[in-house]
C-alpha cells in the first residue's frame, strides 16, 4: 500500500508553492491537504514535522479532502497525538509523506525535485520545527526527566575537574539508570538521519517530542554541553557510548556555526556528518544543500539520476567548479572496507562512496584544513587574537591549468602528475572508534606492521655480523622527522599553524622512552608503540631509534597519562591515529610519512596537479592506469617542492589515469 493511491491536485509552481495538512479529528484520522505560496500573506504558520521514516511501510490510513491516503505505520502514532491535543491540531502542519506526491510519474518527480531542492525554505519558514523521536514509554519519560536535569546544573558541571561537587549533586547527575535512559533517548533513529540535520539546524524554533514528552532546543544543547563535560573529565566514562554522544556532537557544533553565519561547504557537512544514514543514498547530497555555502555548485537534485551518476556528478562538479582535485582524497575516507560490505565497483575509486558510514571529524582529512582546496571544514573560525599565519598544504599547485579530464563514460579521470617514491614500510594501528558490542559501523580495526626492505642511508661493514651503530645524532634527526609526521606537520589539533622541526619532540621522546621501560602511560599510546616499535627506519627499527637518540640537556619531561591539553603531542597524536587513522610509513628510498589505514606495500606516491597533498595510487592493470587509495603526509613535498623541480626543468609531470 503506498500513498500514491491519494488523487493529489499537483502544484501550480512546485518551487513556490507548498501543501499544508490540518486535521480534524481522531479515530478514523481526518484532516484538511491544502495549497499555499510558500512566504506569502496567506500562506498560514505552520509547524514542520522533522522525523524518522523508518521502515517505509504505509500501512496506516488516514481520510484527507474526503479520499484515503495510506501513511507511514511510524508516523500514525503522531497523528494521533496531534489530534487528541487541542493545541497542536489547531495548527497547520508540513510534513513531507503527506504534502509532498510520493508516486513515481513524471508530475510527481517534477513536484518532488522541487521540493526537496526547497527544503531548507520550508523548514526556516515553520512558526516550529517538531523532532519526532518516537512513542516513547516509561524509559523515555525518564530520559527526557533527566536531560532537563542535567540542563539545570550546567553552571555547576561547568566547573571542570572539581569531582567533589558532582558527587555532591547526589543521585539525580550519577544515577545509572538516568543515564541509560537519555542513551536510549540518544540512539533513535531520528539522530542518524540525514535530512533531519538540516530540519534541525535551520530551524527558527524547535522542540522535541518523545511520545507525549517534550522539551525545547535549548536543553538539548545545555545536556550536551553537561555529557562534553562529563566525557572529558571522565567521573565515569561507562555511564554513556560514544555512538550515543557523537552524533548529537554533530548537531550541537554545525547548529553554533549556523549561528554564527559561519561559512559551511558541501563537503565539510557530508564529512562531518559522516555517520549520517539516508534511505535514498542521494540524500547524502540532497539534504545538505540548504546548508552548504556552495550549493550553486551542482545545482537542483536530479532524482532521476542513478546513485553513481549523482556521486560521480559531485566530483566532476567540484573539480570544474574549484578547479581543484582535493575531494578525491574523500574516496580514501568513504571507501567501504569491511569484508561484509565489499567495494561498489559500479564507482570508480576516485569517486567517494557516500553510502559508507565514517566517524564523524572536525578534520577528517588534511585537504579539510586548506583554504586553498575549497572544503573546509566544521571547526570553529580561526581566533582573531592570534596573529599567527595559517599555514596551507599546496604541493601540487595548479596555477590556474585545468586540473583534469573525463572519459565519456565518467569511468575515468585523466590528470598530470609526479612520482615522487613507493611505499616499502608501513606501521602498525589500531582504531578503535566505536563501542566493543557495536558491530554497525566498521570502526573498530587492527593493522599489522609491515616490514621494510630498504636500507637507505645504514652504513654498511665489511663484516656482515656485525651491526653498524647508530650515531645519537642522526637517532634524534629521525625522532624529529617520526614527530613531525606524527604531527602532520602542524602546531594544531585543526591543522592550521605549521609546526617547526623539533616540535614537542620532548613529550614524543618522554612517551617512547616510557614505552621502552613498560612505565605508566596512556594506553593508547603503549599499544602503537608496540605496534611500530621493530618498523623499520633507514635500516634501523623504531626501538634501536628510540634507544640511540638522547634529547639535549634541560629537556622537560611530562604527563604521560594526560590527554587535556589539546597542544599536547598526545593529544595531537590521538588526533593523527585515532580520528584521522594513519599509519606511520616509510619508502623505498628512506623518506618517512604518514598515510591513510589501507595503503598497501608497493603503492606509489604522486604529487598530482591540483591536489594539495601527496597522494598514495596503486596499479590497476598491466596498462599503466591507476587506483585512488587515499591522501600521504610527507614533508618535504607539502609545500609546492614538486612545483619548484618542475619549473626549474629538473622533473617533468606525467599524465596519469584514474580509474
Amino acid at each position: 500500500m503506498e500513498s500514491a493511491s491519494y488523487p493529489f491536485v499537483p502544484l501550480k509552481s512546485p518551487t513556490t508553492e507548498i501543501r499544508l495538512v490540518r486535521f480534524l479529528k481522531s479515530g478514523s484520522t481526518l484532516g484538511l491537504l491544502e495549497r499555499f505560496t510558500l512566504g506569502s500573506s496567506v500562506c498560514p504558520k505552520y509547524i514542520a514535522l522533522s522525523y524518522a521514516w523508518g521502515e517505509n511501510r504505509f500501512s496506516q490510513e488516514i481520510i484527507i479532502n474526503g479520499h484515503k491516503m495510506s501513511v507511514l505505520e511510524d508516523l500514525a502514532p503522531l497523528l494521533d497525538i496531534i489530534c487528541s491535543e487541542t493545541h497542536l491540531r489547531e495548527n497547520w502542519w508540513w510534513i513531507d509523506s503527506i504534502c509532498i506526491n510520493q508516486s513515481d510519474d513524471e508530475v510527481a518527480r517534477i513536484e518532488r525535485n522541487a521540493q526537496v531542492d526547497n527544503m531548507g525554505k520550508i523548514y526556516k519558514n515553520a512558526v516550529e520545527v517538531m523532532g519526532w523521536l518516537g512513542q516513547g514509554d516509561a524509559e523515555c519519560e525518564i530520559g527526557m526527566q533527566f536531560m532537563q536535569a542535567l540542563s539545570r546544573h550546567k553552571s555547576h558541571l561547568r566547573k571542570r575537574g572539581d569531582v567533589s561537587l558532582v558527587r555532591s549533586l547526589g543521585n539525580e547527575v550519577g544515577n545509572p539508570k538516568k543515564w541509560a535512559a537519555l542513551e536510549k533517548l540518544l540512539l533513535t533513529p531520528w539522530w542518524t538521519r540525514v535530512w533531519t540535520l538540516q530540519e534541525y539546524i535551520v530551524a527558527v524554533r524547535f522542540t522535541f517530542r518523545y511520545g507525549r514528552q517534550s522539551t525545547d532546543r535549548q536543553v538539548f544543547m545545555d545536556t550536551i554541553s553537561v555529557i562534553d563535560i562529563w566525557l572529558k573529565n571522565a567521573f565515569n566514562e561507562t555511564l554513556i557510548s560514544s555512538r550515543a554522544f557523537h552524533s548529537v556532537w554533530v548537531r550541537r557544533r554545525i547548529l553554533h556555526l549556523y549561528r554564527g553565519t559561519f561559512s559551511m561547504t558541501l563537503l565539510a557537512l557530508m564529512a562531518y556528518g559522516g555517520n549520517s544514514k539516508a534511505s535514498d543514498p542521494r540524500d547524502r547530497i540532497y539534504s545538505l544543500l540548504g546548508l552548504a555555502s556552495d550549493q550553486s555548485m551542482i545545482g537542483s537534485p536530479i532524482y532521476e539520476h542513478d546513485v553513481c551518476k549523482v556521486f560521480t556528478d559531485l566530483v566532476i562538479s567540484f573539480v570544474k567548479y574549484y578547479n581543484n582535485l582535493d575531494i578525491l582524497c574523500f574516496a580514501g575516507l568513504f571507501t567501504p572496507s569491511s569484508v561484509d560490505t565489499p567495494k561498489n565497483n559500479a564507482l570508480p575509486t576516485w569517486v567517494p562512496d557516500w553510502r559508507t558510514l565514517t566517524m564523524p571529524s572536525v578534520m577528517p582529512l588534511m585537504v579539510s584544513q586548506s583554504p586553498k582546496s575549497h572544503i573546509g571544514n566544521c571547526r570553529a573560525p580561526p581566533d582573531v587574537h592570534n596573529t599567527e599565519p595559517t599555514t596551507a598544504y599546496s604541493a601540487g599547485d595548479q596555477d590556474g591549468n585545468n586540473v583534469a579530464r573525463f572519459s565519456t563514460d565518467l569511468r575515468t579521470l585523466t590528470c598530470q602528475g609526479l612520482r615522487i617514491d613507493f611505499v616499502d614500510g608501513i606501521g602498525g594501528l589500531k582504531i578503535d572508534h566505536g563501542d566493543k558490542d557495536n558491530t554497525e559501523y566498521d570502526w573498530n580495526r587492527v593493522y599489522d606492521c609491515v616490514y621494510s626492505s630498504s636500507s637507505i642511508n645504514k652504513p654498511t661493514l665489511s663484516d656482515p655480523e656485525m651491526s653498524p651503530k647508530l650515531e645519537p645524532d642522526i637517532a634524534l634527526q629521525l625522532m624529529k622527522h617520526i614527530c613531525l609526521c606524527l604531527l602532520l606537520g602542524r602546531k594544531d589539533r585543526y591543522l592550521r599553524y605549521a609546526s617547526p622541526f623539533g616540535y614537542l619532540l620532548d613529550e614524543f621522546y618522554a612517551l617512547c622512552i616510557a614505552a621502552l621501560r613498560n612505565e605508566r602511560l596512556h594506553p593508547r599510546f603503549l599499544d602503537w608503540f608496540q605496534r611500530n616499535k621493530n618498523l623499520h627506519i633507514q635500516g634501523y627499527t623504531f626501538e634501536e631509534i628510540c634507544l640511540a637518540a638522547s634529547l639535549p640537556e634541560g629537556s622537560n619531561l611530562v604527563d604521560l597519562t594526560d590527554m587535556s591539553n589539546l597542544q599536547s603531542f598526545l593529544s595531537r597524536f590521538t588526533d593523527t591515529t585515532k580520528w584521522m587513522s594513519r599509519r606511520l610509513m616509510t619508502t623505498i628510498n628512506g623518506q618517512i610519512g604518514m598515510v591513510s589505514s589501507g595503503t598497501q606495500k608497493g603503492d606509489q606516491i604522486w604529487i598530482l596537479l591540483g591536489c594539495s597533498v601527496p597522494v598514495i595510487l596503486r596499479n590497476a592493470d598491466d596498462t599503466g592506469k591507476f587506483e585512488f587509495v587515499g591522501e600521504c603526509f610527507l614533508h618535504e613535498y607539502m609545500q609546492g617542492l614538486a612545483g619548484n623541480n618542475v619549473r626549474n626543468g629538473t622533473v617533468k609531470l606525467e599524465d596519469i589515469c584514474l580509474v
